[in-house]
């Protein structure tokens, strides 16, 4: 079990008052601290050489440099009032993707890994930033792996309370990932209906679980228990990977629901079990949502015990 972090997370700056900000890099290390992984922290990884490639292949050459330029500039907010920017924010969301590549080639040599990395995600869509996101890094990830040997079907799993819009678009209309989320619905973004399974080859390969506001540990373990760990059996992916986001803590100022920390290590513990039935083990999941710094430092404990 290795734990990726990198100090250039800490350099993203958001601007006062944003709850994406550099102290969840710190209290998710805490988490890791808690559950007797400090040892196995890695702060500092070589540049993949595959990041702008797959950067490109996920999004676009275009949107890459459009990014590099806008914090090289100046740029205060990229796309939207929700993406505010700086200088080191491209290198940041960049070395997201290269730290999480990274942490994908060690688990295809038998390591599970957990990458605390800012900023997030899931909201990325192909030319668009959103929601804090830039870069869509476990999409890049879920790419470069079906790029390599034996890799033929990625699971991806979200339990961010905020729907992954962007990891769904990305890959809608493809049978090779899966993509399954479990969120607050009707909620920001204001996507992942039940109804939403895909398109066209990817019709049957899109799984949204829209969970009700207040909801807690009884529907997130029946959830996980009754639909996740059986799409995961029925798929049988190569790989799972996870969007872990733990805005759906109950300390979470955003989140509005009931999660404690133990249910997202159970959680979790089921999802290594059907890795192992389904994938021969292998698991990486990416720090995405969770802001409230007790919470996530909680969660993250929970969490990379049971991946461990």
């Amino acid at each position: 079990m290795n734990i990726y972090t990198h100090p250039v997370f800490y350099k993203h700056d958001t601007g006062v008052g944003h709850p994406e900000n550099s102290t969840r890099i710190d209290a998710a290390l805490k988490g890791v601290d808690r559950a007797g992984l400090s040892g196995r922290i890695i702060r500092d990884t070589a540049a993949h050489p595959d990041t702008d490639r797959i950067i490109a292949k996920v999004h676009s050459a275009d949107y890459h440099r459009e990014l590099e330029e806008a914090c090289r500039s100046g740029l205060r907010l990229f796309h939207s009032l929700d993406n505010p920017i700086s200088s080191q924010s491209f290198a940041a969301a960049r070395t997201a993707v290269a730290t999480s590549l990274t942490a994908a080639a060690g688990m295809l040599g038998g390591e599970r890994a957990f990458v605390v990395a800012r900023p997030p995600g899931h909201h990325a869509e192909r030319v668009e930033a959103m929601g804090f996101c830039f870069f869509n890094t476990i999409a890049c990830v879920a790419e470069w792996l079906l790029e390599q040997p034996h890799m033929s079907r990625v699971l991806v799993f979200d339990f961010d309370v905020h729907h992954g819009n962007g990891t769904q678009a990305l890959f809608e209309d493809r049978e090779d990932v899966y993509y399954v989320s479990m969120h607050r619905y009707p909620f920001y973004p204001g996507t992942g209906a039940a109804g939403e399974i895909g398109i066209g080859a990817g019709r049957g390969y899109t799984k949204n679980i829209p969970m009700d506001a207040g909801l807690g540990d009884a529907a997130y373990m029946r959830a996980t228990e009754d639909v996740v760990t059986r799409v995961i059996d029925a798929y049988r992916p190569s790989a799972i990977l996870v969007s872990a986001g733990f805005d759906a803590h109950r300390r979470d100022p955003l989140g509005g629901m009931r999660v404690t920390e133990q249910c997202f290590g159970e959680m979790t513990r089921r999802i290594v079990e059907a890795a192992e039935r389904n994938s021969a083990g292998r698991v990486l999941s990416l720090l995405e949502g969770g802001y409230d710094t007790e919470g996530l430092a909680a969660s993250v404990a929970e969490h990379v015990n049971a991946l461990a």
